[in-house]
């Protein structure tokens, strides 16, 4: 088993709680909680970013936080499959972990913090005519990483 560096463990601890924490006051599971952050509120904070940018696509922010409110509702009807994704997507941090050699630990913190913050800093830093269209890129990126994940498990 490899040892991780005590401030990523605290980081991670600290993710964790705050995680439960937040899902038990919005009255959601933990593994929903994980899915409208990772899959709607991450992007449309990068989408958030290109608007600040270029106000002109202020319409698809309305777009986006609309489907981020759908994707809430839908996780919260019986038979979701959202636990399954949840699993799903942990099956996969486990696997890159095991293929890098860093674990599941420091693979979820790369994928959880690192890169969407990475992101978010491209999205500042790209001349604002190229930004949308970057945005797109992540959110294909964000798709390929799941595709991979079904063929990985």
């Amino acid at each position: 088993m490899q040892t991780m560096p005590k401030p990523l463990v605290g980081l991670f601890d600290a993710l964790v709680e705050l995680f439960m924490s937040v899902s038990r006051l919005l009255g959601l599971s933990y593994a929903e909680l994980n899915i409208v952050v990772y899959c709607g509120l991450v992007p449309l904070g990068w989408l958030a970013l290109v608007v600040l940018r270029q106000p002109r696509y202020k319409w698809l922010l309305l777009a986006g936080t609309l489907a981020l409110a759908a994707l809430t509702l839908v996780l919260r009807q019986p038979g979701s499959t959202g636990q399954s994704f949840y699993n799903y997507n942990i099956r996969v941090l486990e696997l890159l972990g095991r293929a890098t050699g860093l674990g599941y630990l420091l693979v979820s913190l790369l994928m959880g913090v690192l890169i969407p913050a990475g992101a978010a800093g491209l999205l500042l830093l790209v001349p604002r005519r190229r930004a949308l269209l970057l945005w797109g890129g992540l959110l294909a990126l964000l798709l390929g990483y799941f595709m991979l994940g079904a063929r990985l498990s």
